[in-house]
């Protein structure tokens, strides 16, 4: 059934091409098509929260950290094959007791690996993935061998934040990899050795929470607050525009940026702004659905 919705409480949808993957609160994940349909059985490869993931050609990457366990996971798992229940909490507490090389993991995983450092953000670029920790930025490929590592970039506008700024995107567009932070750092990196090439600081007045990017549409930065704010290009200054509450994700598509939120929908196009109320929580928008935090889909601009 089309945009039937899900049974757990989802916190993103990973977009892909023609496969997407709704991420749950507990580490519930679940395949679903551009209609919202449901591929296969909800899924909990690892019972730890899910923090970001991106899909990579016939493979979804994800990072995982369990706060409790003071433990962080990265693992890709296949695109076209049937995911399934991973170990229990008890199991993966042993493991990471008991265990130094024999650590459990996703079943069904290509590979898994275990982080050394909190990780932060996770990006999608043309020969592989950038993913950053609070110890550096590294580029891998997609069978996980390391291309290069590098420091995370630095601004001495913002360097009193320190390590209180944190990474909200890893972007691949036409100049290169860039790299966004909560206070408004951006660094352009070059993909292919993570050579800065690039950095300026964007005043915006609210923390960043997210990062969209269009190659029609521009950037479009979702704020912590009742804001969003637009950028045709990297080197432009933001458009910072007032809307009914806190964005949450975004889509672009008819020459129009959508977004939805805390208890809004909204629309922009060609600078013009148009917002709608709603009772629940928008968490994720594939064509014009949103996904609420209750697990159930409703249509863009509805009040549910």
């Amino acid at each position: 059934m089309e945009f039937a919705g899900v049974d757990f409480a989802p916190t993103r949808i990973d977009y892909g091409k023609n496969i997407h993957i709704i991420a749950g609160t507990q580490g519930e994940l679940c395949k679903i098509d551009s209609l919202g349909v449901e591929i296969g059985k909800t899924s909990v490869p690892l019972p730890a929260p899910c923090i970001d993931g991106i899909i990579l050609d016939d493979v979804w990457v994800g990072i995982w950290l369990d706060r409790e366990f003071r433990h962080a996971r990265m693992s890709s798992l296949p695109l076209l094959s049937d995911w399934t229940d991973g170990p229990s909490r008890e199991e993966l507490r042993k493991s990471i007791t008991f265990s130094e090389h024999d650590l459990v993991g996703p079943e069904n995983s290509i590979w898994h690996r275990e982080l050394d450092s909190e990780p932060l953000k996770i990006g999608a670029i043309s020969d592989g993935l950038v993913f950053a920790t609070t110890s550096g930025v590294y580029k891998i490929g997609k069978d996980a061998k390391e291309i290069w590592r590098g420091m995370i970039p630095r601004w001495p506008e913002i360097s009193d934040i320190g390590r209180f700024d944190r990474i909200v995107g890893i972007i691949e567009f036409s100049r290169g990899l860039a790299i966004w932070t909560e206070a408004g750092g951006v660094a352009v990196l070059d993909p292919s050795n993570g050579l800065e090439i690039f950095s300026r600081v964007i005043k915006m007045g609210e923390k960043i929470s997210k990062i969209c990017y269009s190659e029609v549409g521009g950037w479009l930065i979702l704020l912590h607050g009742n804001c969003i704010a637009t950028m045709d290009s990297i080197e432009d200054s933001p458009r910072i525009k007032k809307i009914l509450g806190p964005p949450i994700c975004a889509e672009f598509a008819e020459n129009s940026w959508f977004w939805t939120g805390w208890r809004n929908d909204g629309r922009i196009s060609d600078g013009e702004i148009s917002c709608t109320e709603r009772k629940s929580i928008g968490v994720g928008i594939l064509n014009r659905k949103v996904l609420t935090n209750n697990g159930t889909w409703s249509d863009f601009g509805s009040s549910d």
